[in-house]
């Protein structure tokens, strides 16, 4: 997939990725509430043009893109680390993406890849600090809890209700971290897949993902994560949720995907499609419709349904 580019040009590329980077972390830290959504993009560059120029360009651009944000945060910081991650899932994708790999694999081993690599860094980062594992994310959670404290005050929160929302934020926080990166990569996905079609480039371990359908066996661990949450022990508890909640973000995938076959069969205009997905995003109630509709898409066969007569 990887074209053949002359030295100077390759240069050339290489500044345009790490120009976008910098681009991204400097609307992360200019404007906070834009930033959340501007991190979502932050694996883009990378993934462009590791498709582009290959690996070693790529590794190029993240290491250099990495020490500027190093500077940018003015030393190392515990927030990095994520940052990091998300610029190693745009190279871990390029990687499977060129081996054409299915969707499923593709995000499996781009989570393991970098799930590895941001333990190794975050192992040397408390070594250079000279602390604890756990000393290090007790500190970074207390910060954490402050500052939305006193945004929560200002809000008017009563101080139980800031203790509740605390609670389960610890509760939840592993689970959303997996929807969230999910997320993220299934989005870099179809952006990947659009701009290389729009350079006559199709993605065939890619195509159809309104087709997804995720594995039947998901089904009967969901039923018994569901059971464990009515047993009496807290740990079990915990770890039930967390999955659940990753596993609902890979129901949603496969009910978009027969939302997303039906506008493609009906050949349904763009302004539909946009009013459907943007209540999608903003309703909750049909937000989890959607969750439904991938779940029992599974007995149902929705979408064969819609092609029969």
């Amino acid at each position: 997939m990887t074209g053949i580019i002359t030295p100077p040009l390759v240069v050339k590329e290489i500044i345009m990725g790490i120009s976008f980077c910098i681009m991204i972390f400097a609307i992360i830290f200019a404007f906070p509430l834009l930033g959340v959504f501007a991190l979502l993009f932050l694996p883009l560059p990378v993934l462009f043009y590791r498709l582009k120029l290959g690996r070693n360009s790529s590794v190029v651009i993240v290491a250099i893109s990495f020490l500027v944000l190093l500077i940018m945060t003015q030393g190392l910081a515990f927030d990095i680390l994520y940052f990091g991650s998300l610029l190693m899932t745009g190279f871990f994708l390029g990687e499977c993406i060129e081996r054409h790999l299915g969707i499923e694999r593709t995000m499996i081993l781009t989570g393991l890849g970098v799930m590895g690599s941001a333990f190794a860094a975050f192992v040397l980062y408390t070594i250079f600090q000279g602390q604890t594992m756990t000393a290090v994310v007790s500190d970074y959670l207390t910060r954490y809890f402050s500052l939305t404290a006193q945004l929560y005050t200002d809000m008017g929160i009563q101080q139980d209700q800031i203790e509740m929302l605390n609670s389960t934020f610890l509760i939840i926080m592993p689970g959303m971290f997996a929807v969230s990166f999910m997320a993220t990569m299934w989005m870099n996905i179809l952006i990947i897949k659009k701009l290389l079609l729009r350079k006559g480039i199709l993605l065939k371990s890619m195509e159809n993902l309104n087709q997804y359908k995720a594995p039947e066996y998901l089904v009967w661990i969901v039923i018994v994560l569901g059971a464990i949450l009515f047993l009496p022990m807290e740990a079990p508890k915990y770890v039930s949720i967390n999955c659940l909640i990753a596993l609902m973000l890979v129901y949603f995938f496969q009910g978009i995907a027969v939302v997303s076959f039906f506008f493609q069969t009906k050949r349904s205009p763009a302004a539909l499609k946009v009013f459907c997905y943007s209540l999608i995003a903003v309703q909750l109630y049909f937000l989890i419709l959607v969750i439904g509709l991938g779940f029992f898409d599974n007995w149902i066969n929705f979408r064969k349904l819609g092609t029969q007569k």
